[in-house]
């Protein structure tokens, strides 16, 4: 007889895994990993310890299928014949230019299942799948920051948001890419079984953390680096003074240029101004530090270059419509 915390019920949960030729093996193996670890904790006999989850492979046959990096995944079951209710319909998503999850059978099923499925969650570009079967018409999703501007051209009465990890609108859940899938899969562990048990599976999984749902795909900075091109040197010299008193004179002369010419071709390459790039990078490490670290607020605002606390509150409250102590609170 399996024995659980009263709180729950006894019964597991149980998870169907999507998987068709070309869809990418870590989209679904992340998640699965992370679901089966709270399996792990029941039979390891931990007290209080929750039931867990069954999870189980679908595809068109049952059978081995070759995922995006040629590892093939074995199906315990062919979707012409799996008519189950499930808690969890996860869709993992494929790699560039497959199109044979738009087979008319699979998106019949898709569309069947969900109907009989608590929630339905994609990871990466499995936010297509579920487009395609008409499920997210009107809901908010997420994807990977590369396929986002193409789903929403697509799929226009989809509200798609690639500035975050992963979100939840309804019924459907989503994620961006490969990793991410697993902050997906950490966050409904801690929705079914609480925080306690989320946080333990990411410790197992050497997860550093758990990252909200909301909190950025990509850094600023990187997404500058990419397009950098004559100061890129000069970006990384950015990175190492923060904390200093930063002027268009100052930066003008780290580059050898005037001020007039180092504004106009910082500019004309980065689609910002110096002075607002400095802005938005102090504010994003600020946001890494008070997600990930004791430091006072008051040494943060020193630590990236504020004059004072009180000019650093400001200037965050005004980007992120939040406090820092309030952000802290949130993401701590």
């Amino acid at each position: 007889m399996e024995m659980t915390n009263p709180k729950y019920k006894t019964q597991k949960k149980r998870i169907g895994v999507l998987m068709y030729p070309g869809c990418v093996a870590l989209d679904l193996v992340g998640p699965i990993e992370a679901f089966n670890y709270v399996n792990l904790i029941n039979t390891e006999g931990e007290p209080n310890s929750p039931p867990g989850y069954e999870i189980c492979l679908i595809a068109e046959n049952q059978g081995p299928v070759e995922s995006m990096s040629g590892v093939r995944l074995y199906a315990d079951e062919s979707y012409h014949n799996f008519q189950q209710h499930l808690d969890i319909l996860l869709v993992p998503g494929m790699r560039t230019g497959e199109e044979s999850y738009k087979g008319p059978q699979l998106l019949a099923w898709i569309k069947s299942q969900a109907s009989r499925s608590q929630r339905v969650a994609s990871v990466c570009s499995g936010a297509y799948v579920l487009a395609h079967a008409g499920l997210l018409s009107g809901h908010k999703v997420t994807t990977h920051w590369n396929h986002g501007e193409a789903l929403q051209r697509a799929y226009p009465d989809v509200k798609v948001d690639t500035s975050q990890i992963h979100c939840k609108s309804g019924k459907i859940y989503s994620s961006a890419g490969v990793t991410a899938g697993i902050d997906l899969a950490l966050s409904i562990i801690e929705e079914d079984f609480g925080r306690a048990t989320s946080l333990k599976i990411a410790k197992r999984m050497v997860v550093f953390l758990k990252r909200p749902g909301d909190q950025s795909q990509f850094s600023d900075l990187l997404n500058a680096q990419t397009t950098a091109t004559r100061f890129a040197l000069f970006l990384e010299w950015i990175e190492s003074n923060l904390n200093k008193k930063l002027t268009i004179d100052t930066m003008a002369n780290q580059c050898a240029m005037s001020p007039r010419n180092f504004s106009r071709a910082f500019k004309e390459d980065m689609s910002i101004s110096p002075m607002n790039y400095i802005r938005i990078r102090r504010l994003e490490r600020a946001r890494l530090l008070l997600e990930d670290s004791d430091v006072s607020i008051s040494m943060i605002a020193r630590k990236v270059g504020f004059i004072s606390s009180d000019q650093f509150s400001r200037s965050f409250q005004a980007a992120c419509h939040t406090s820092p102590r309030d952000y802290r609170r949130r993401f701590r």
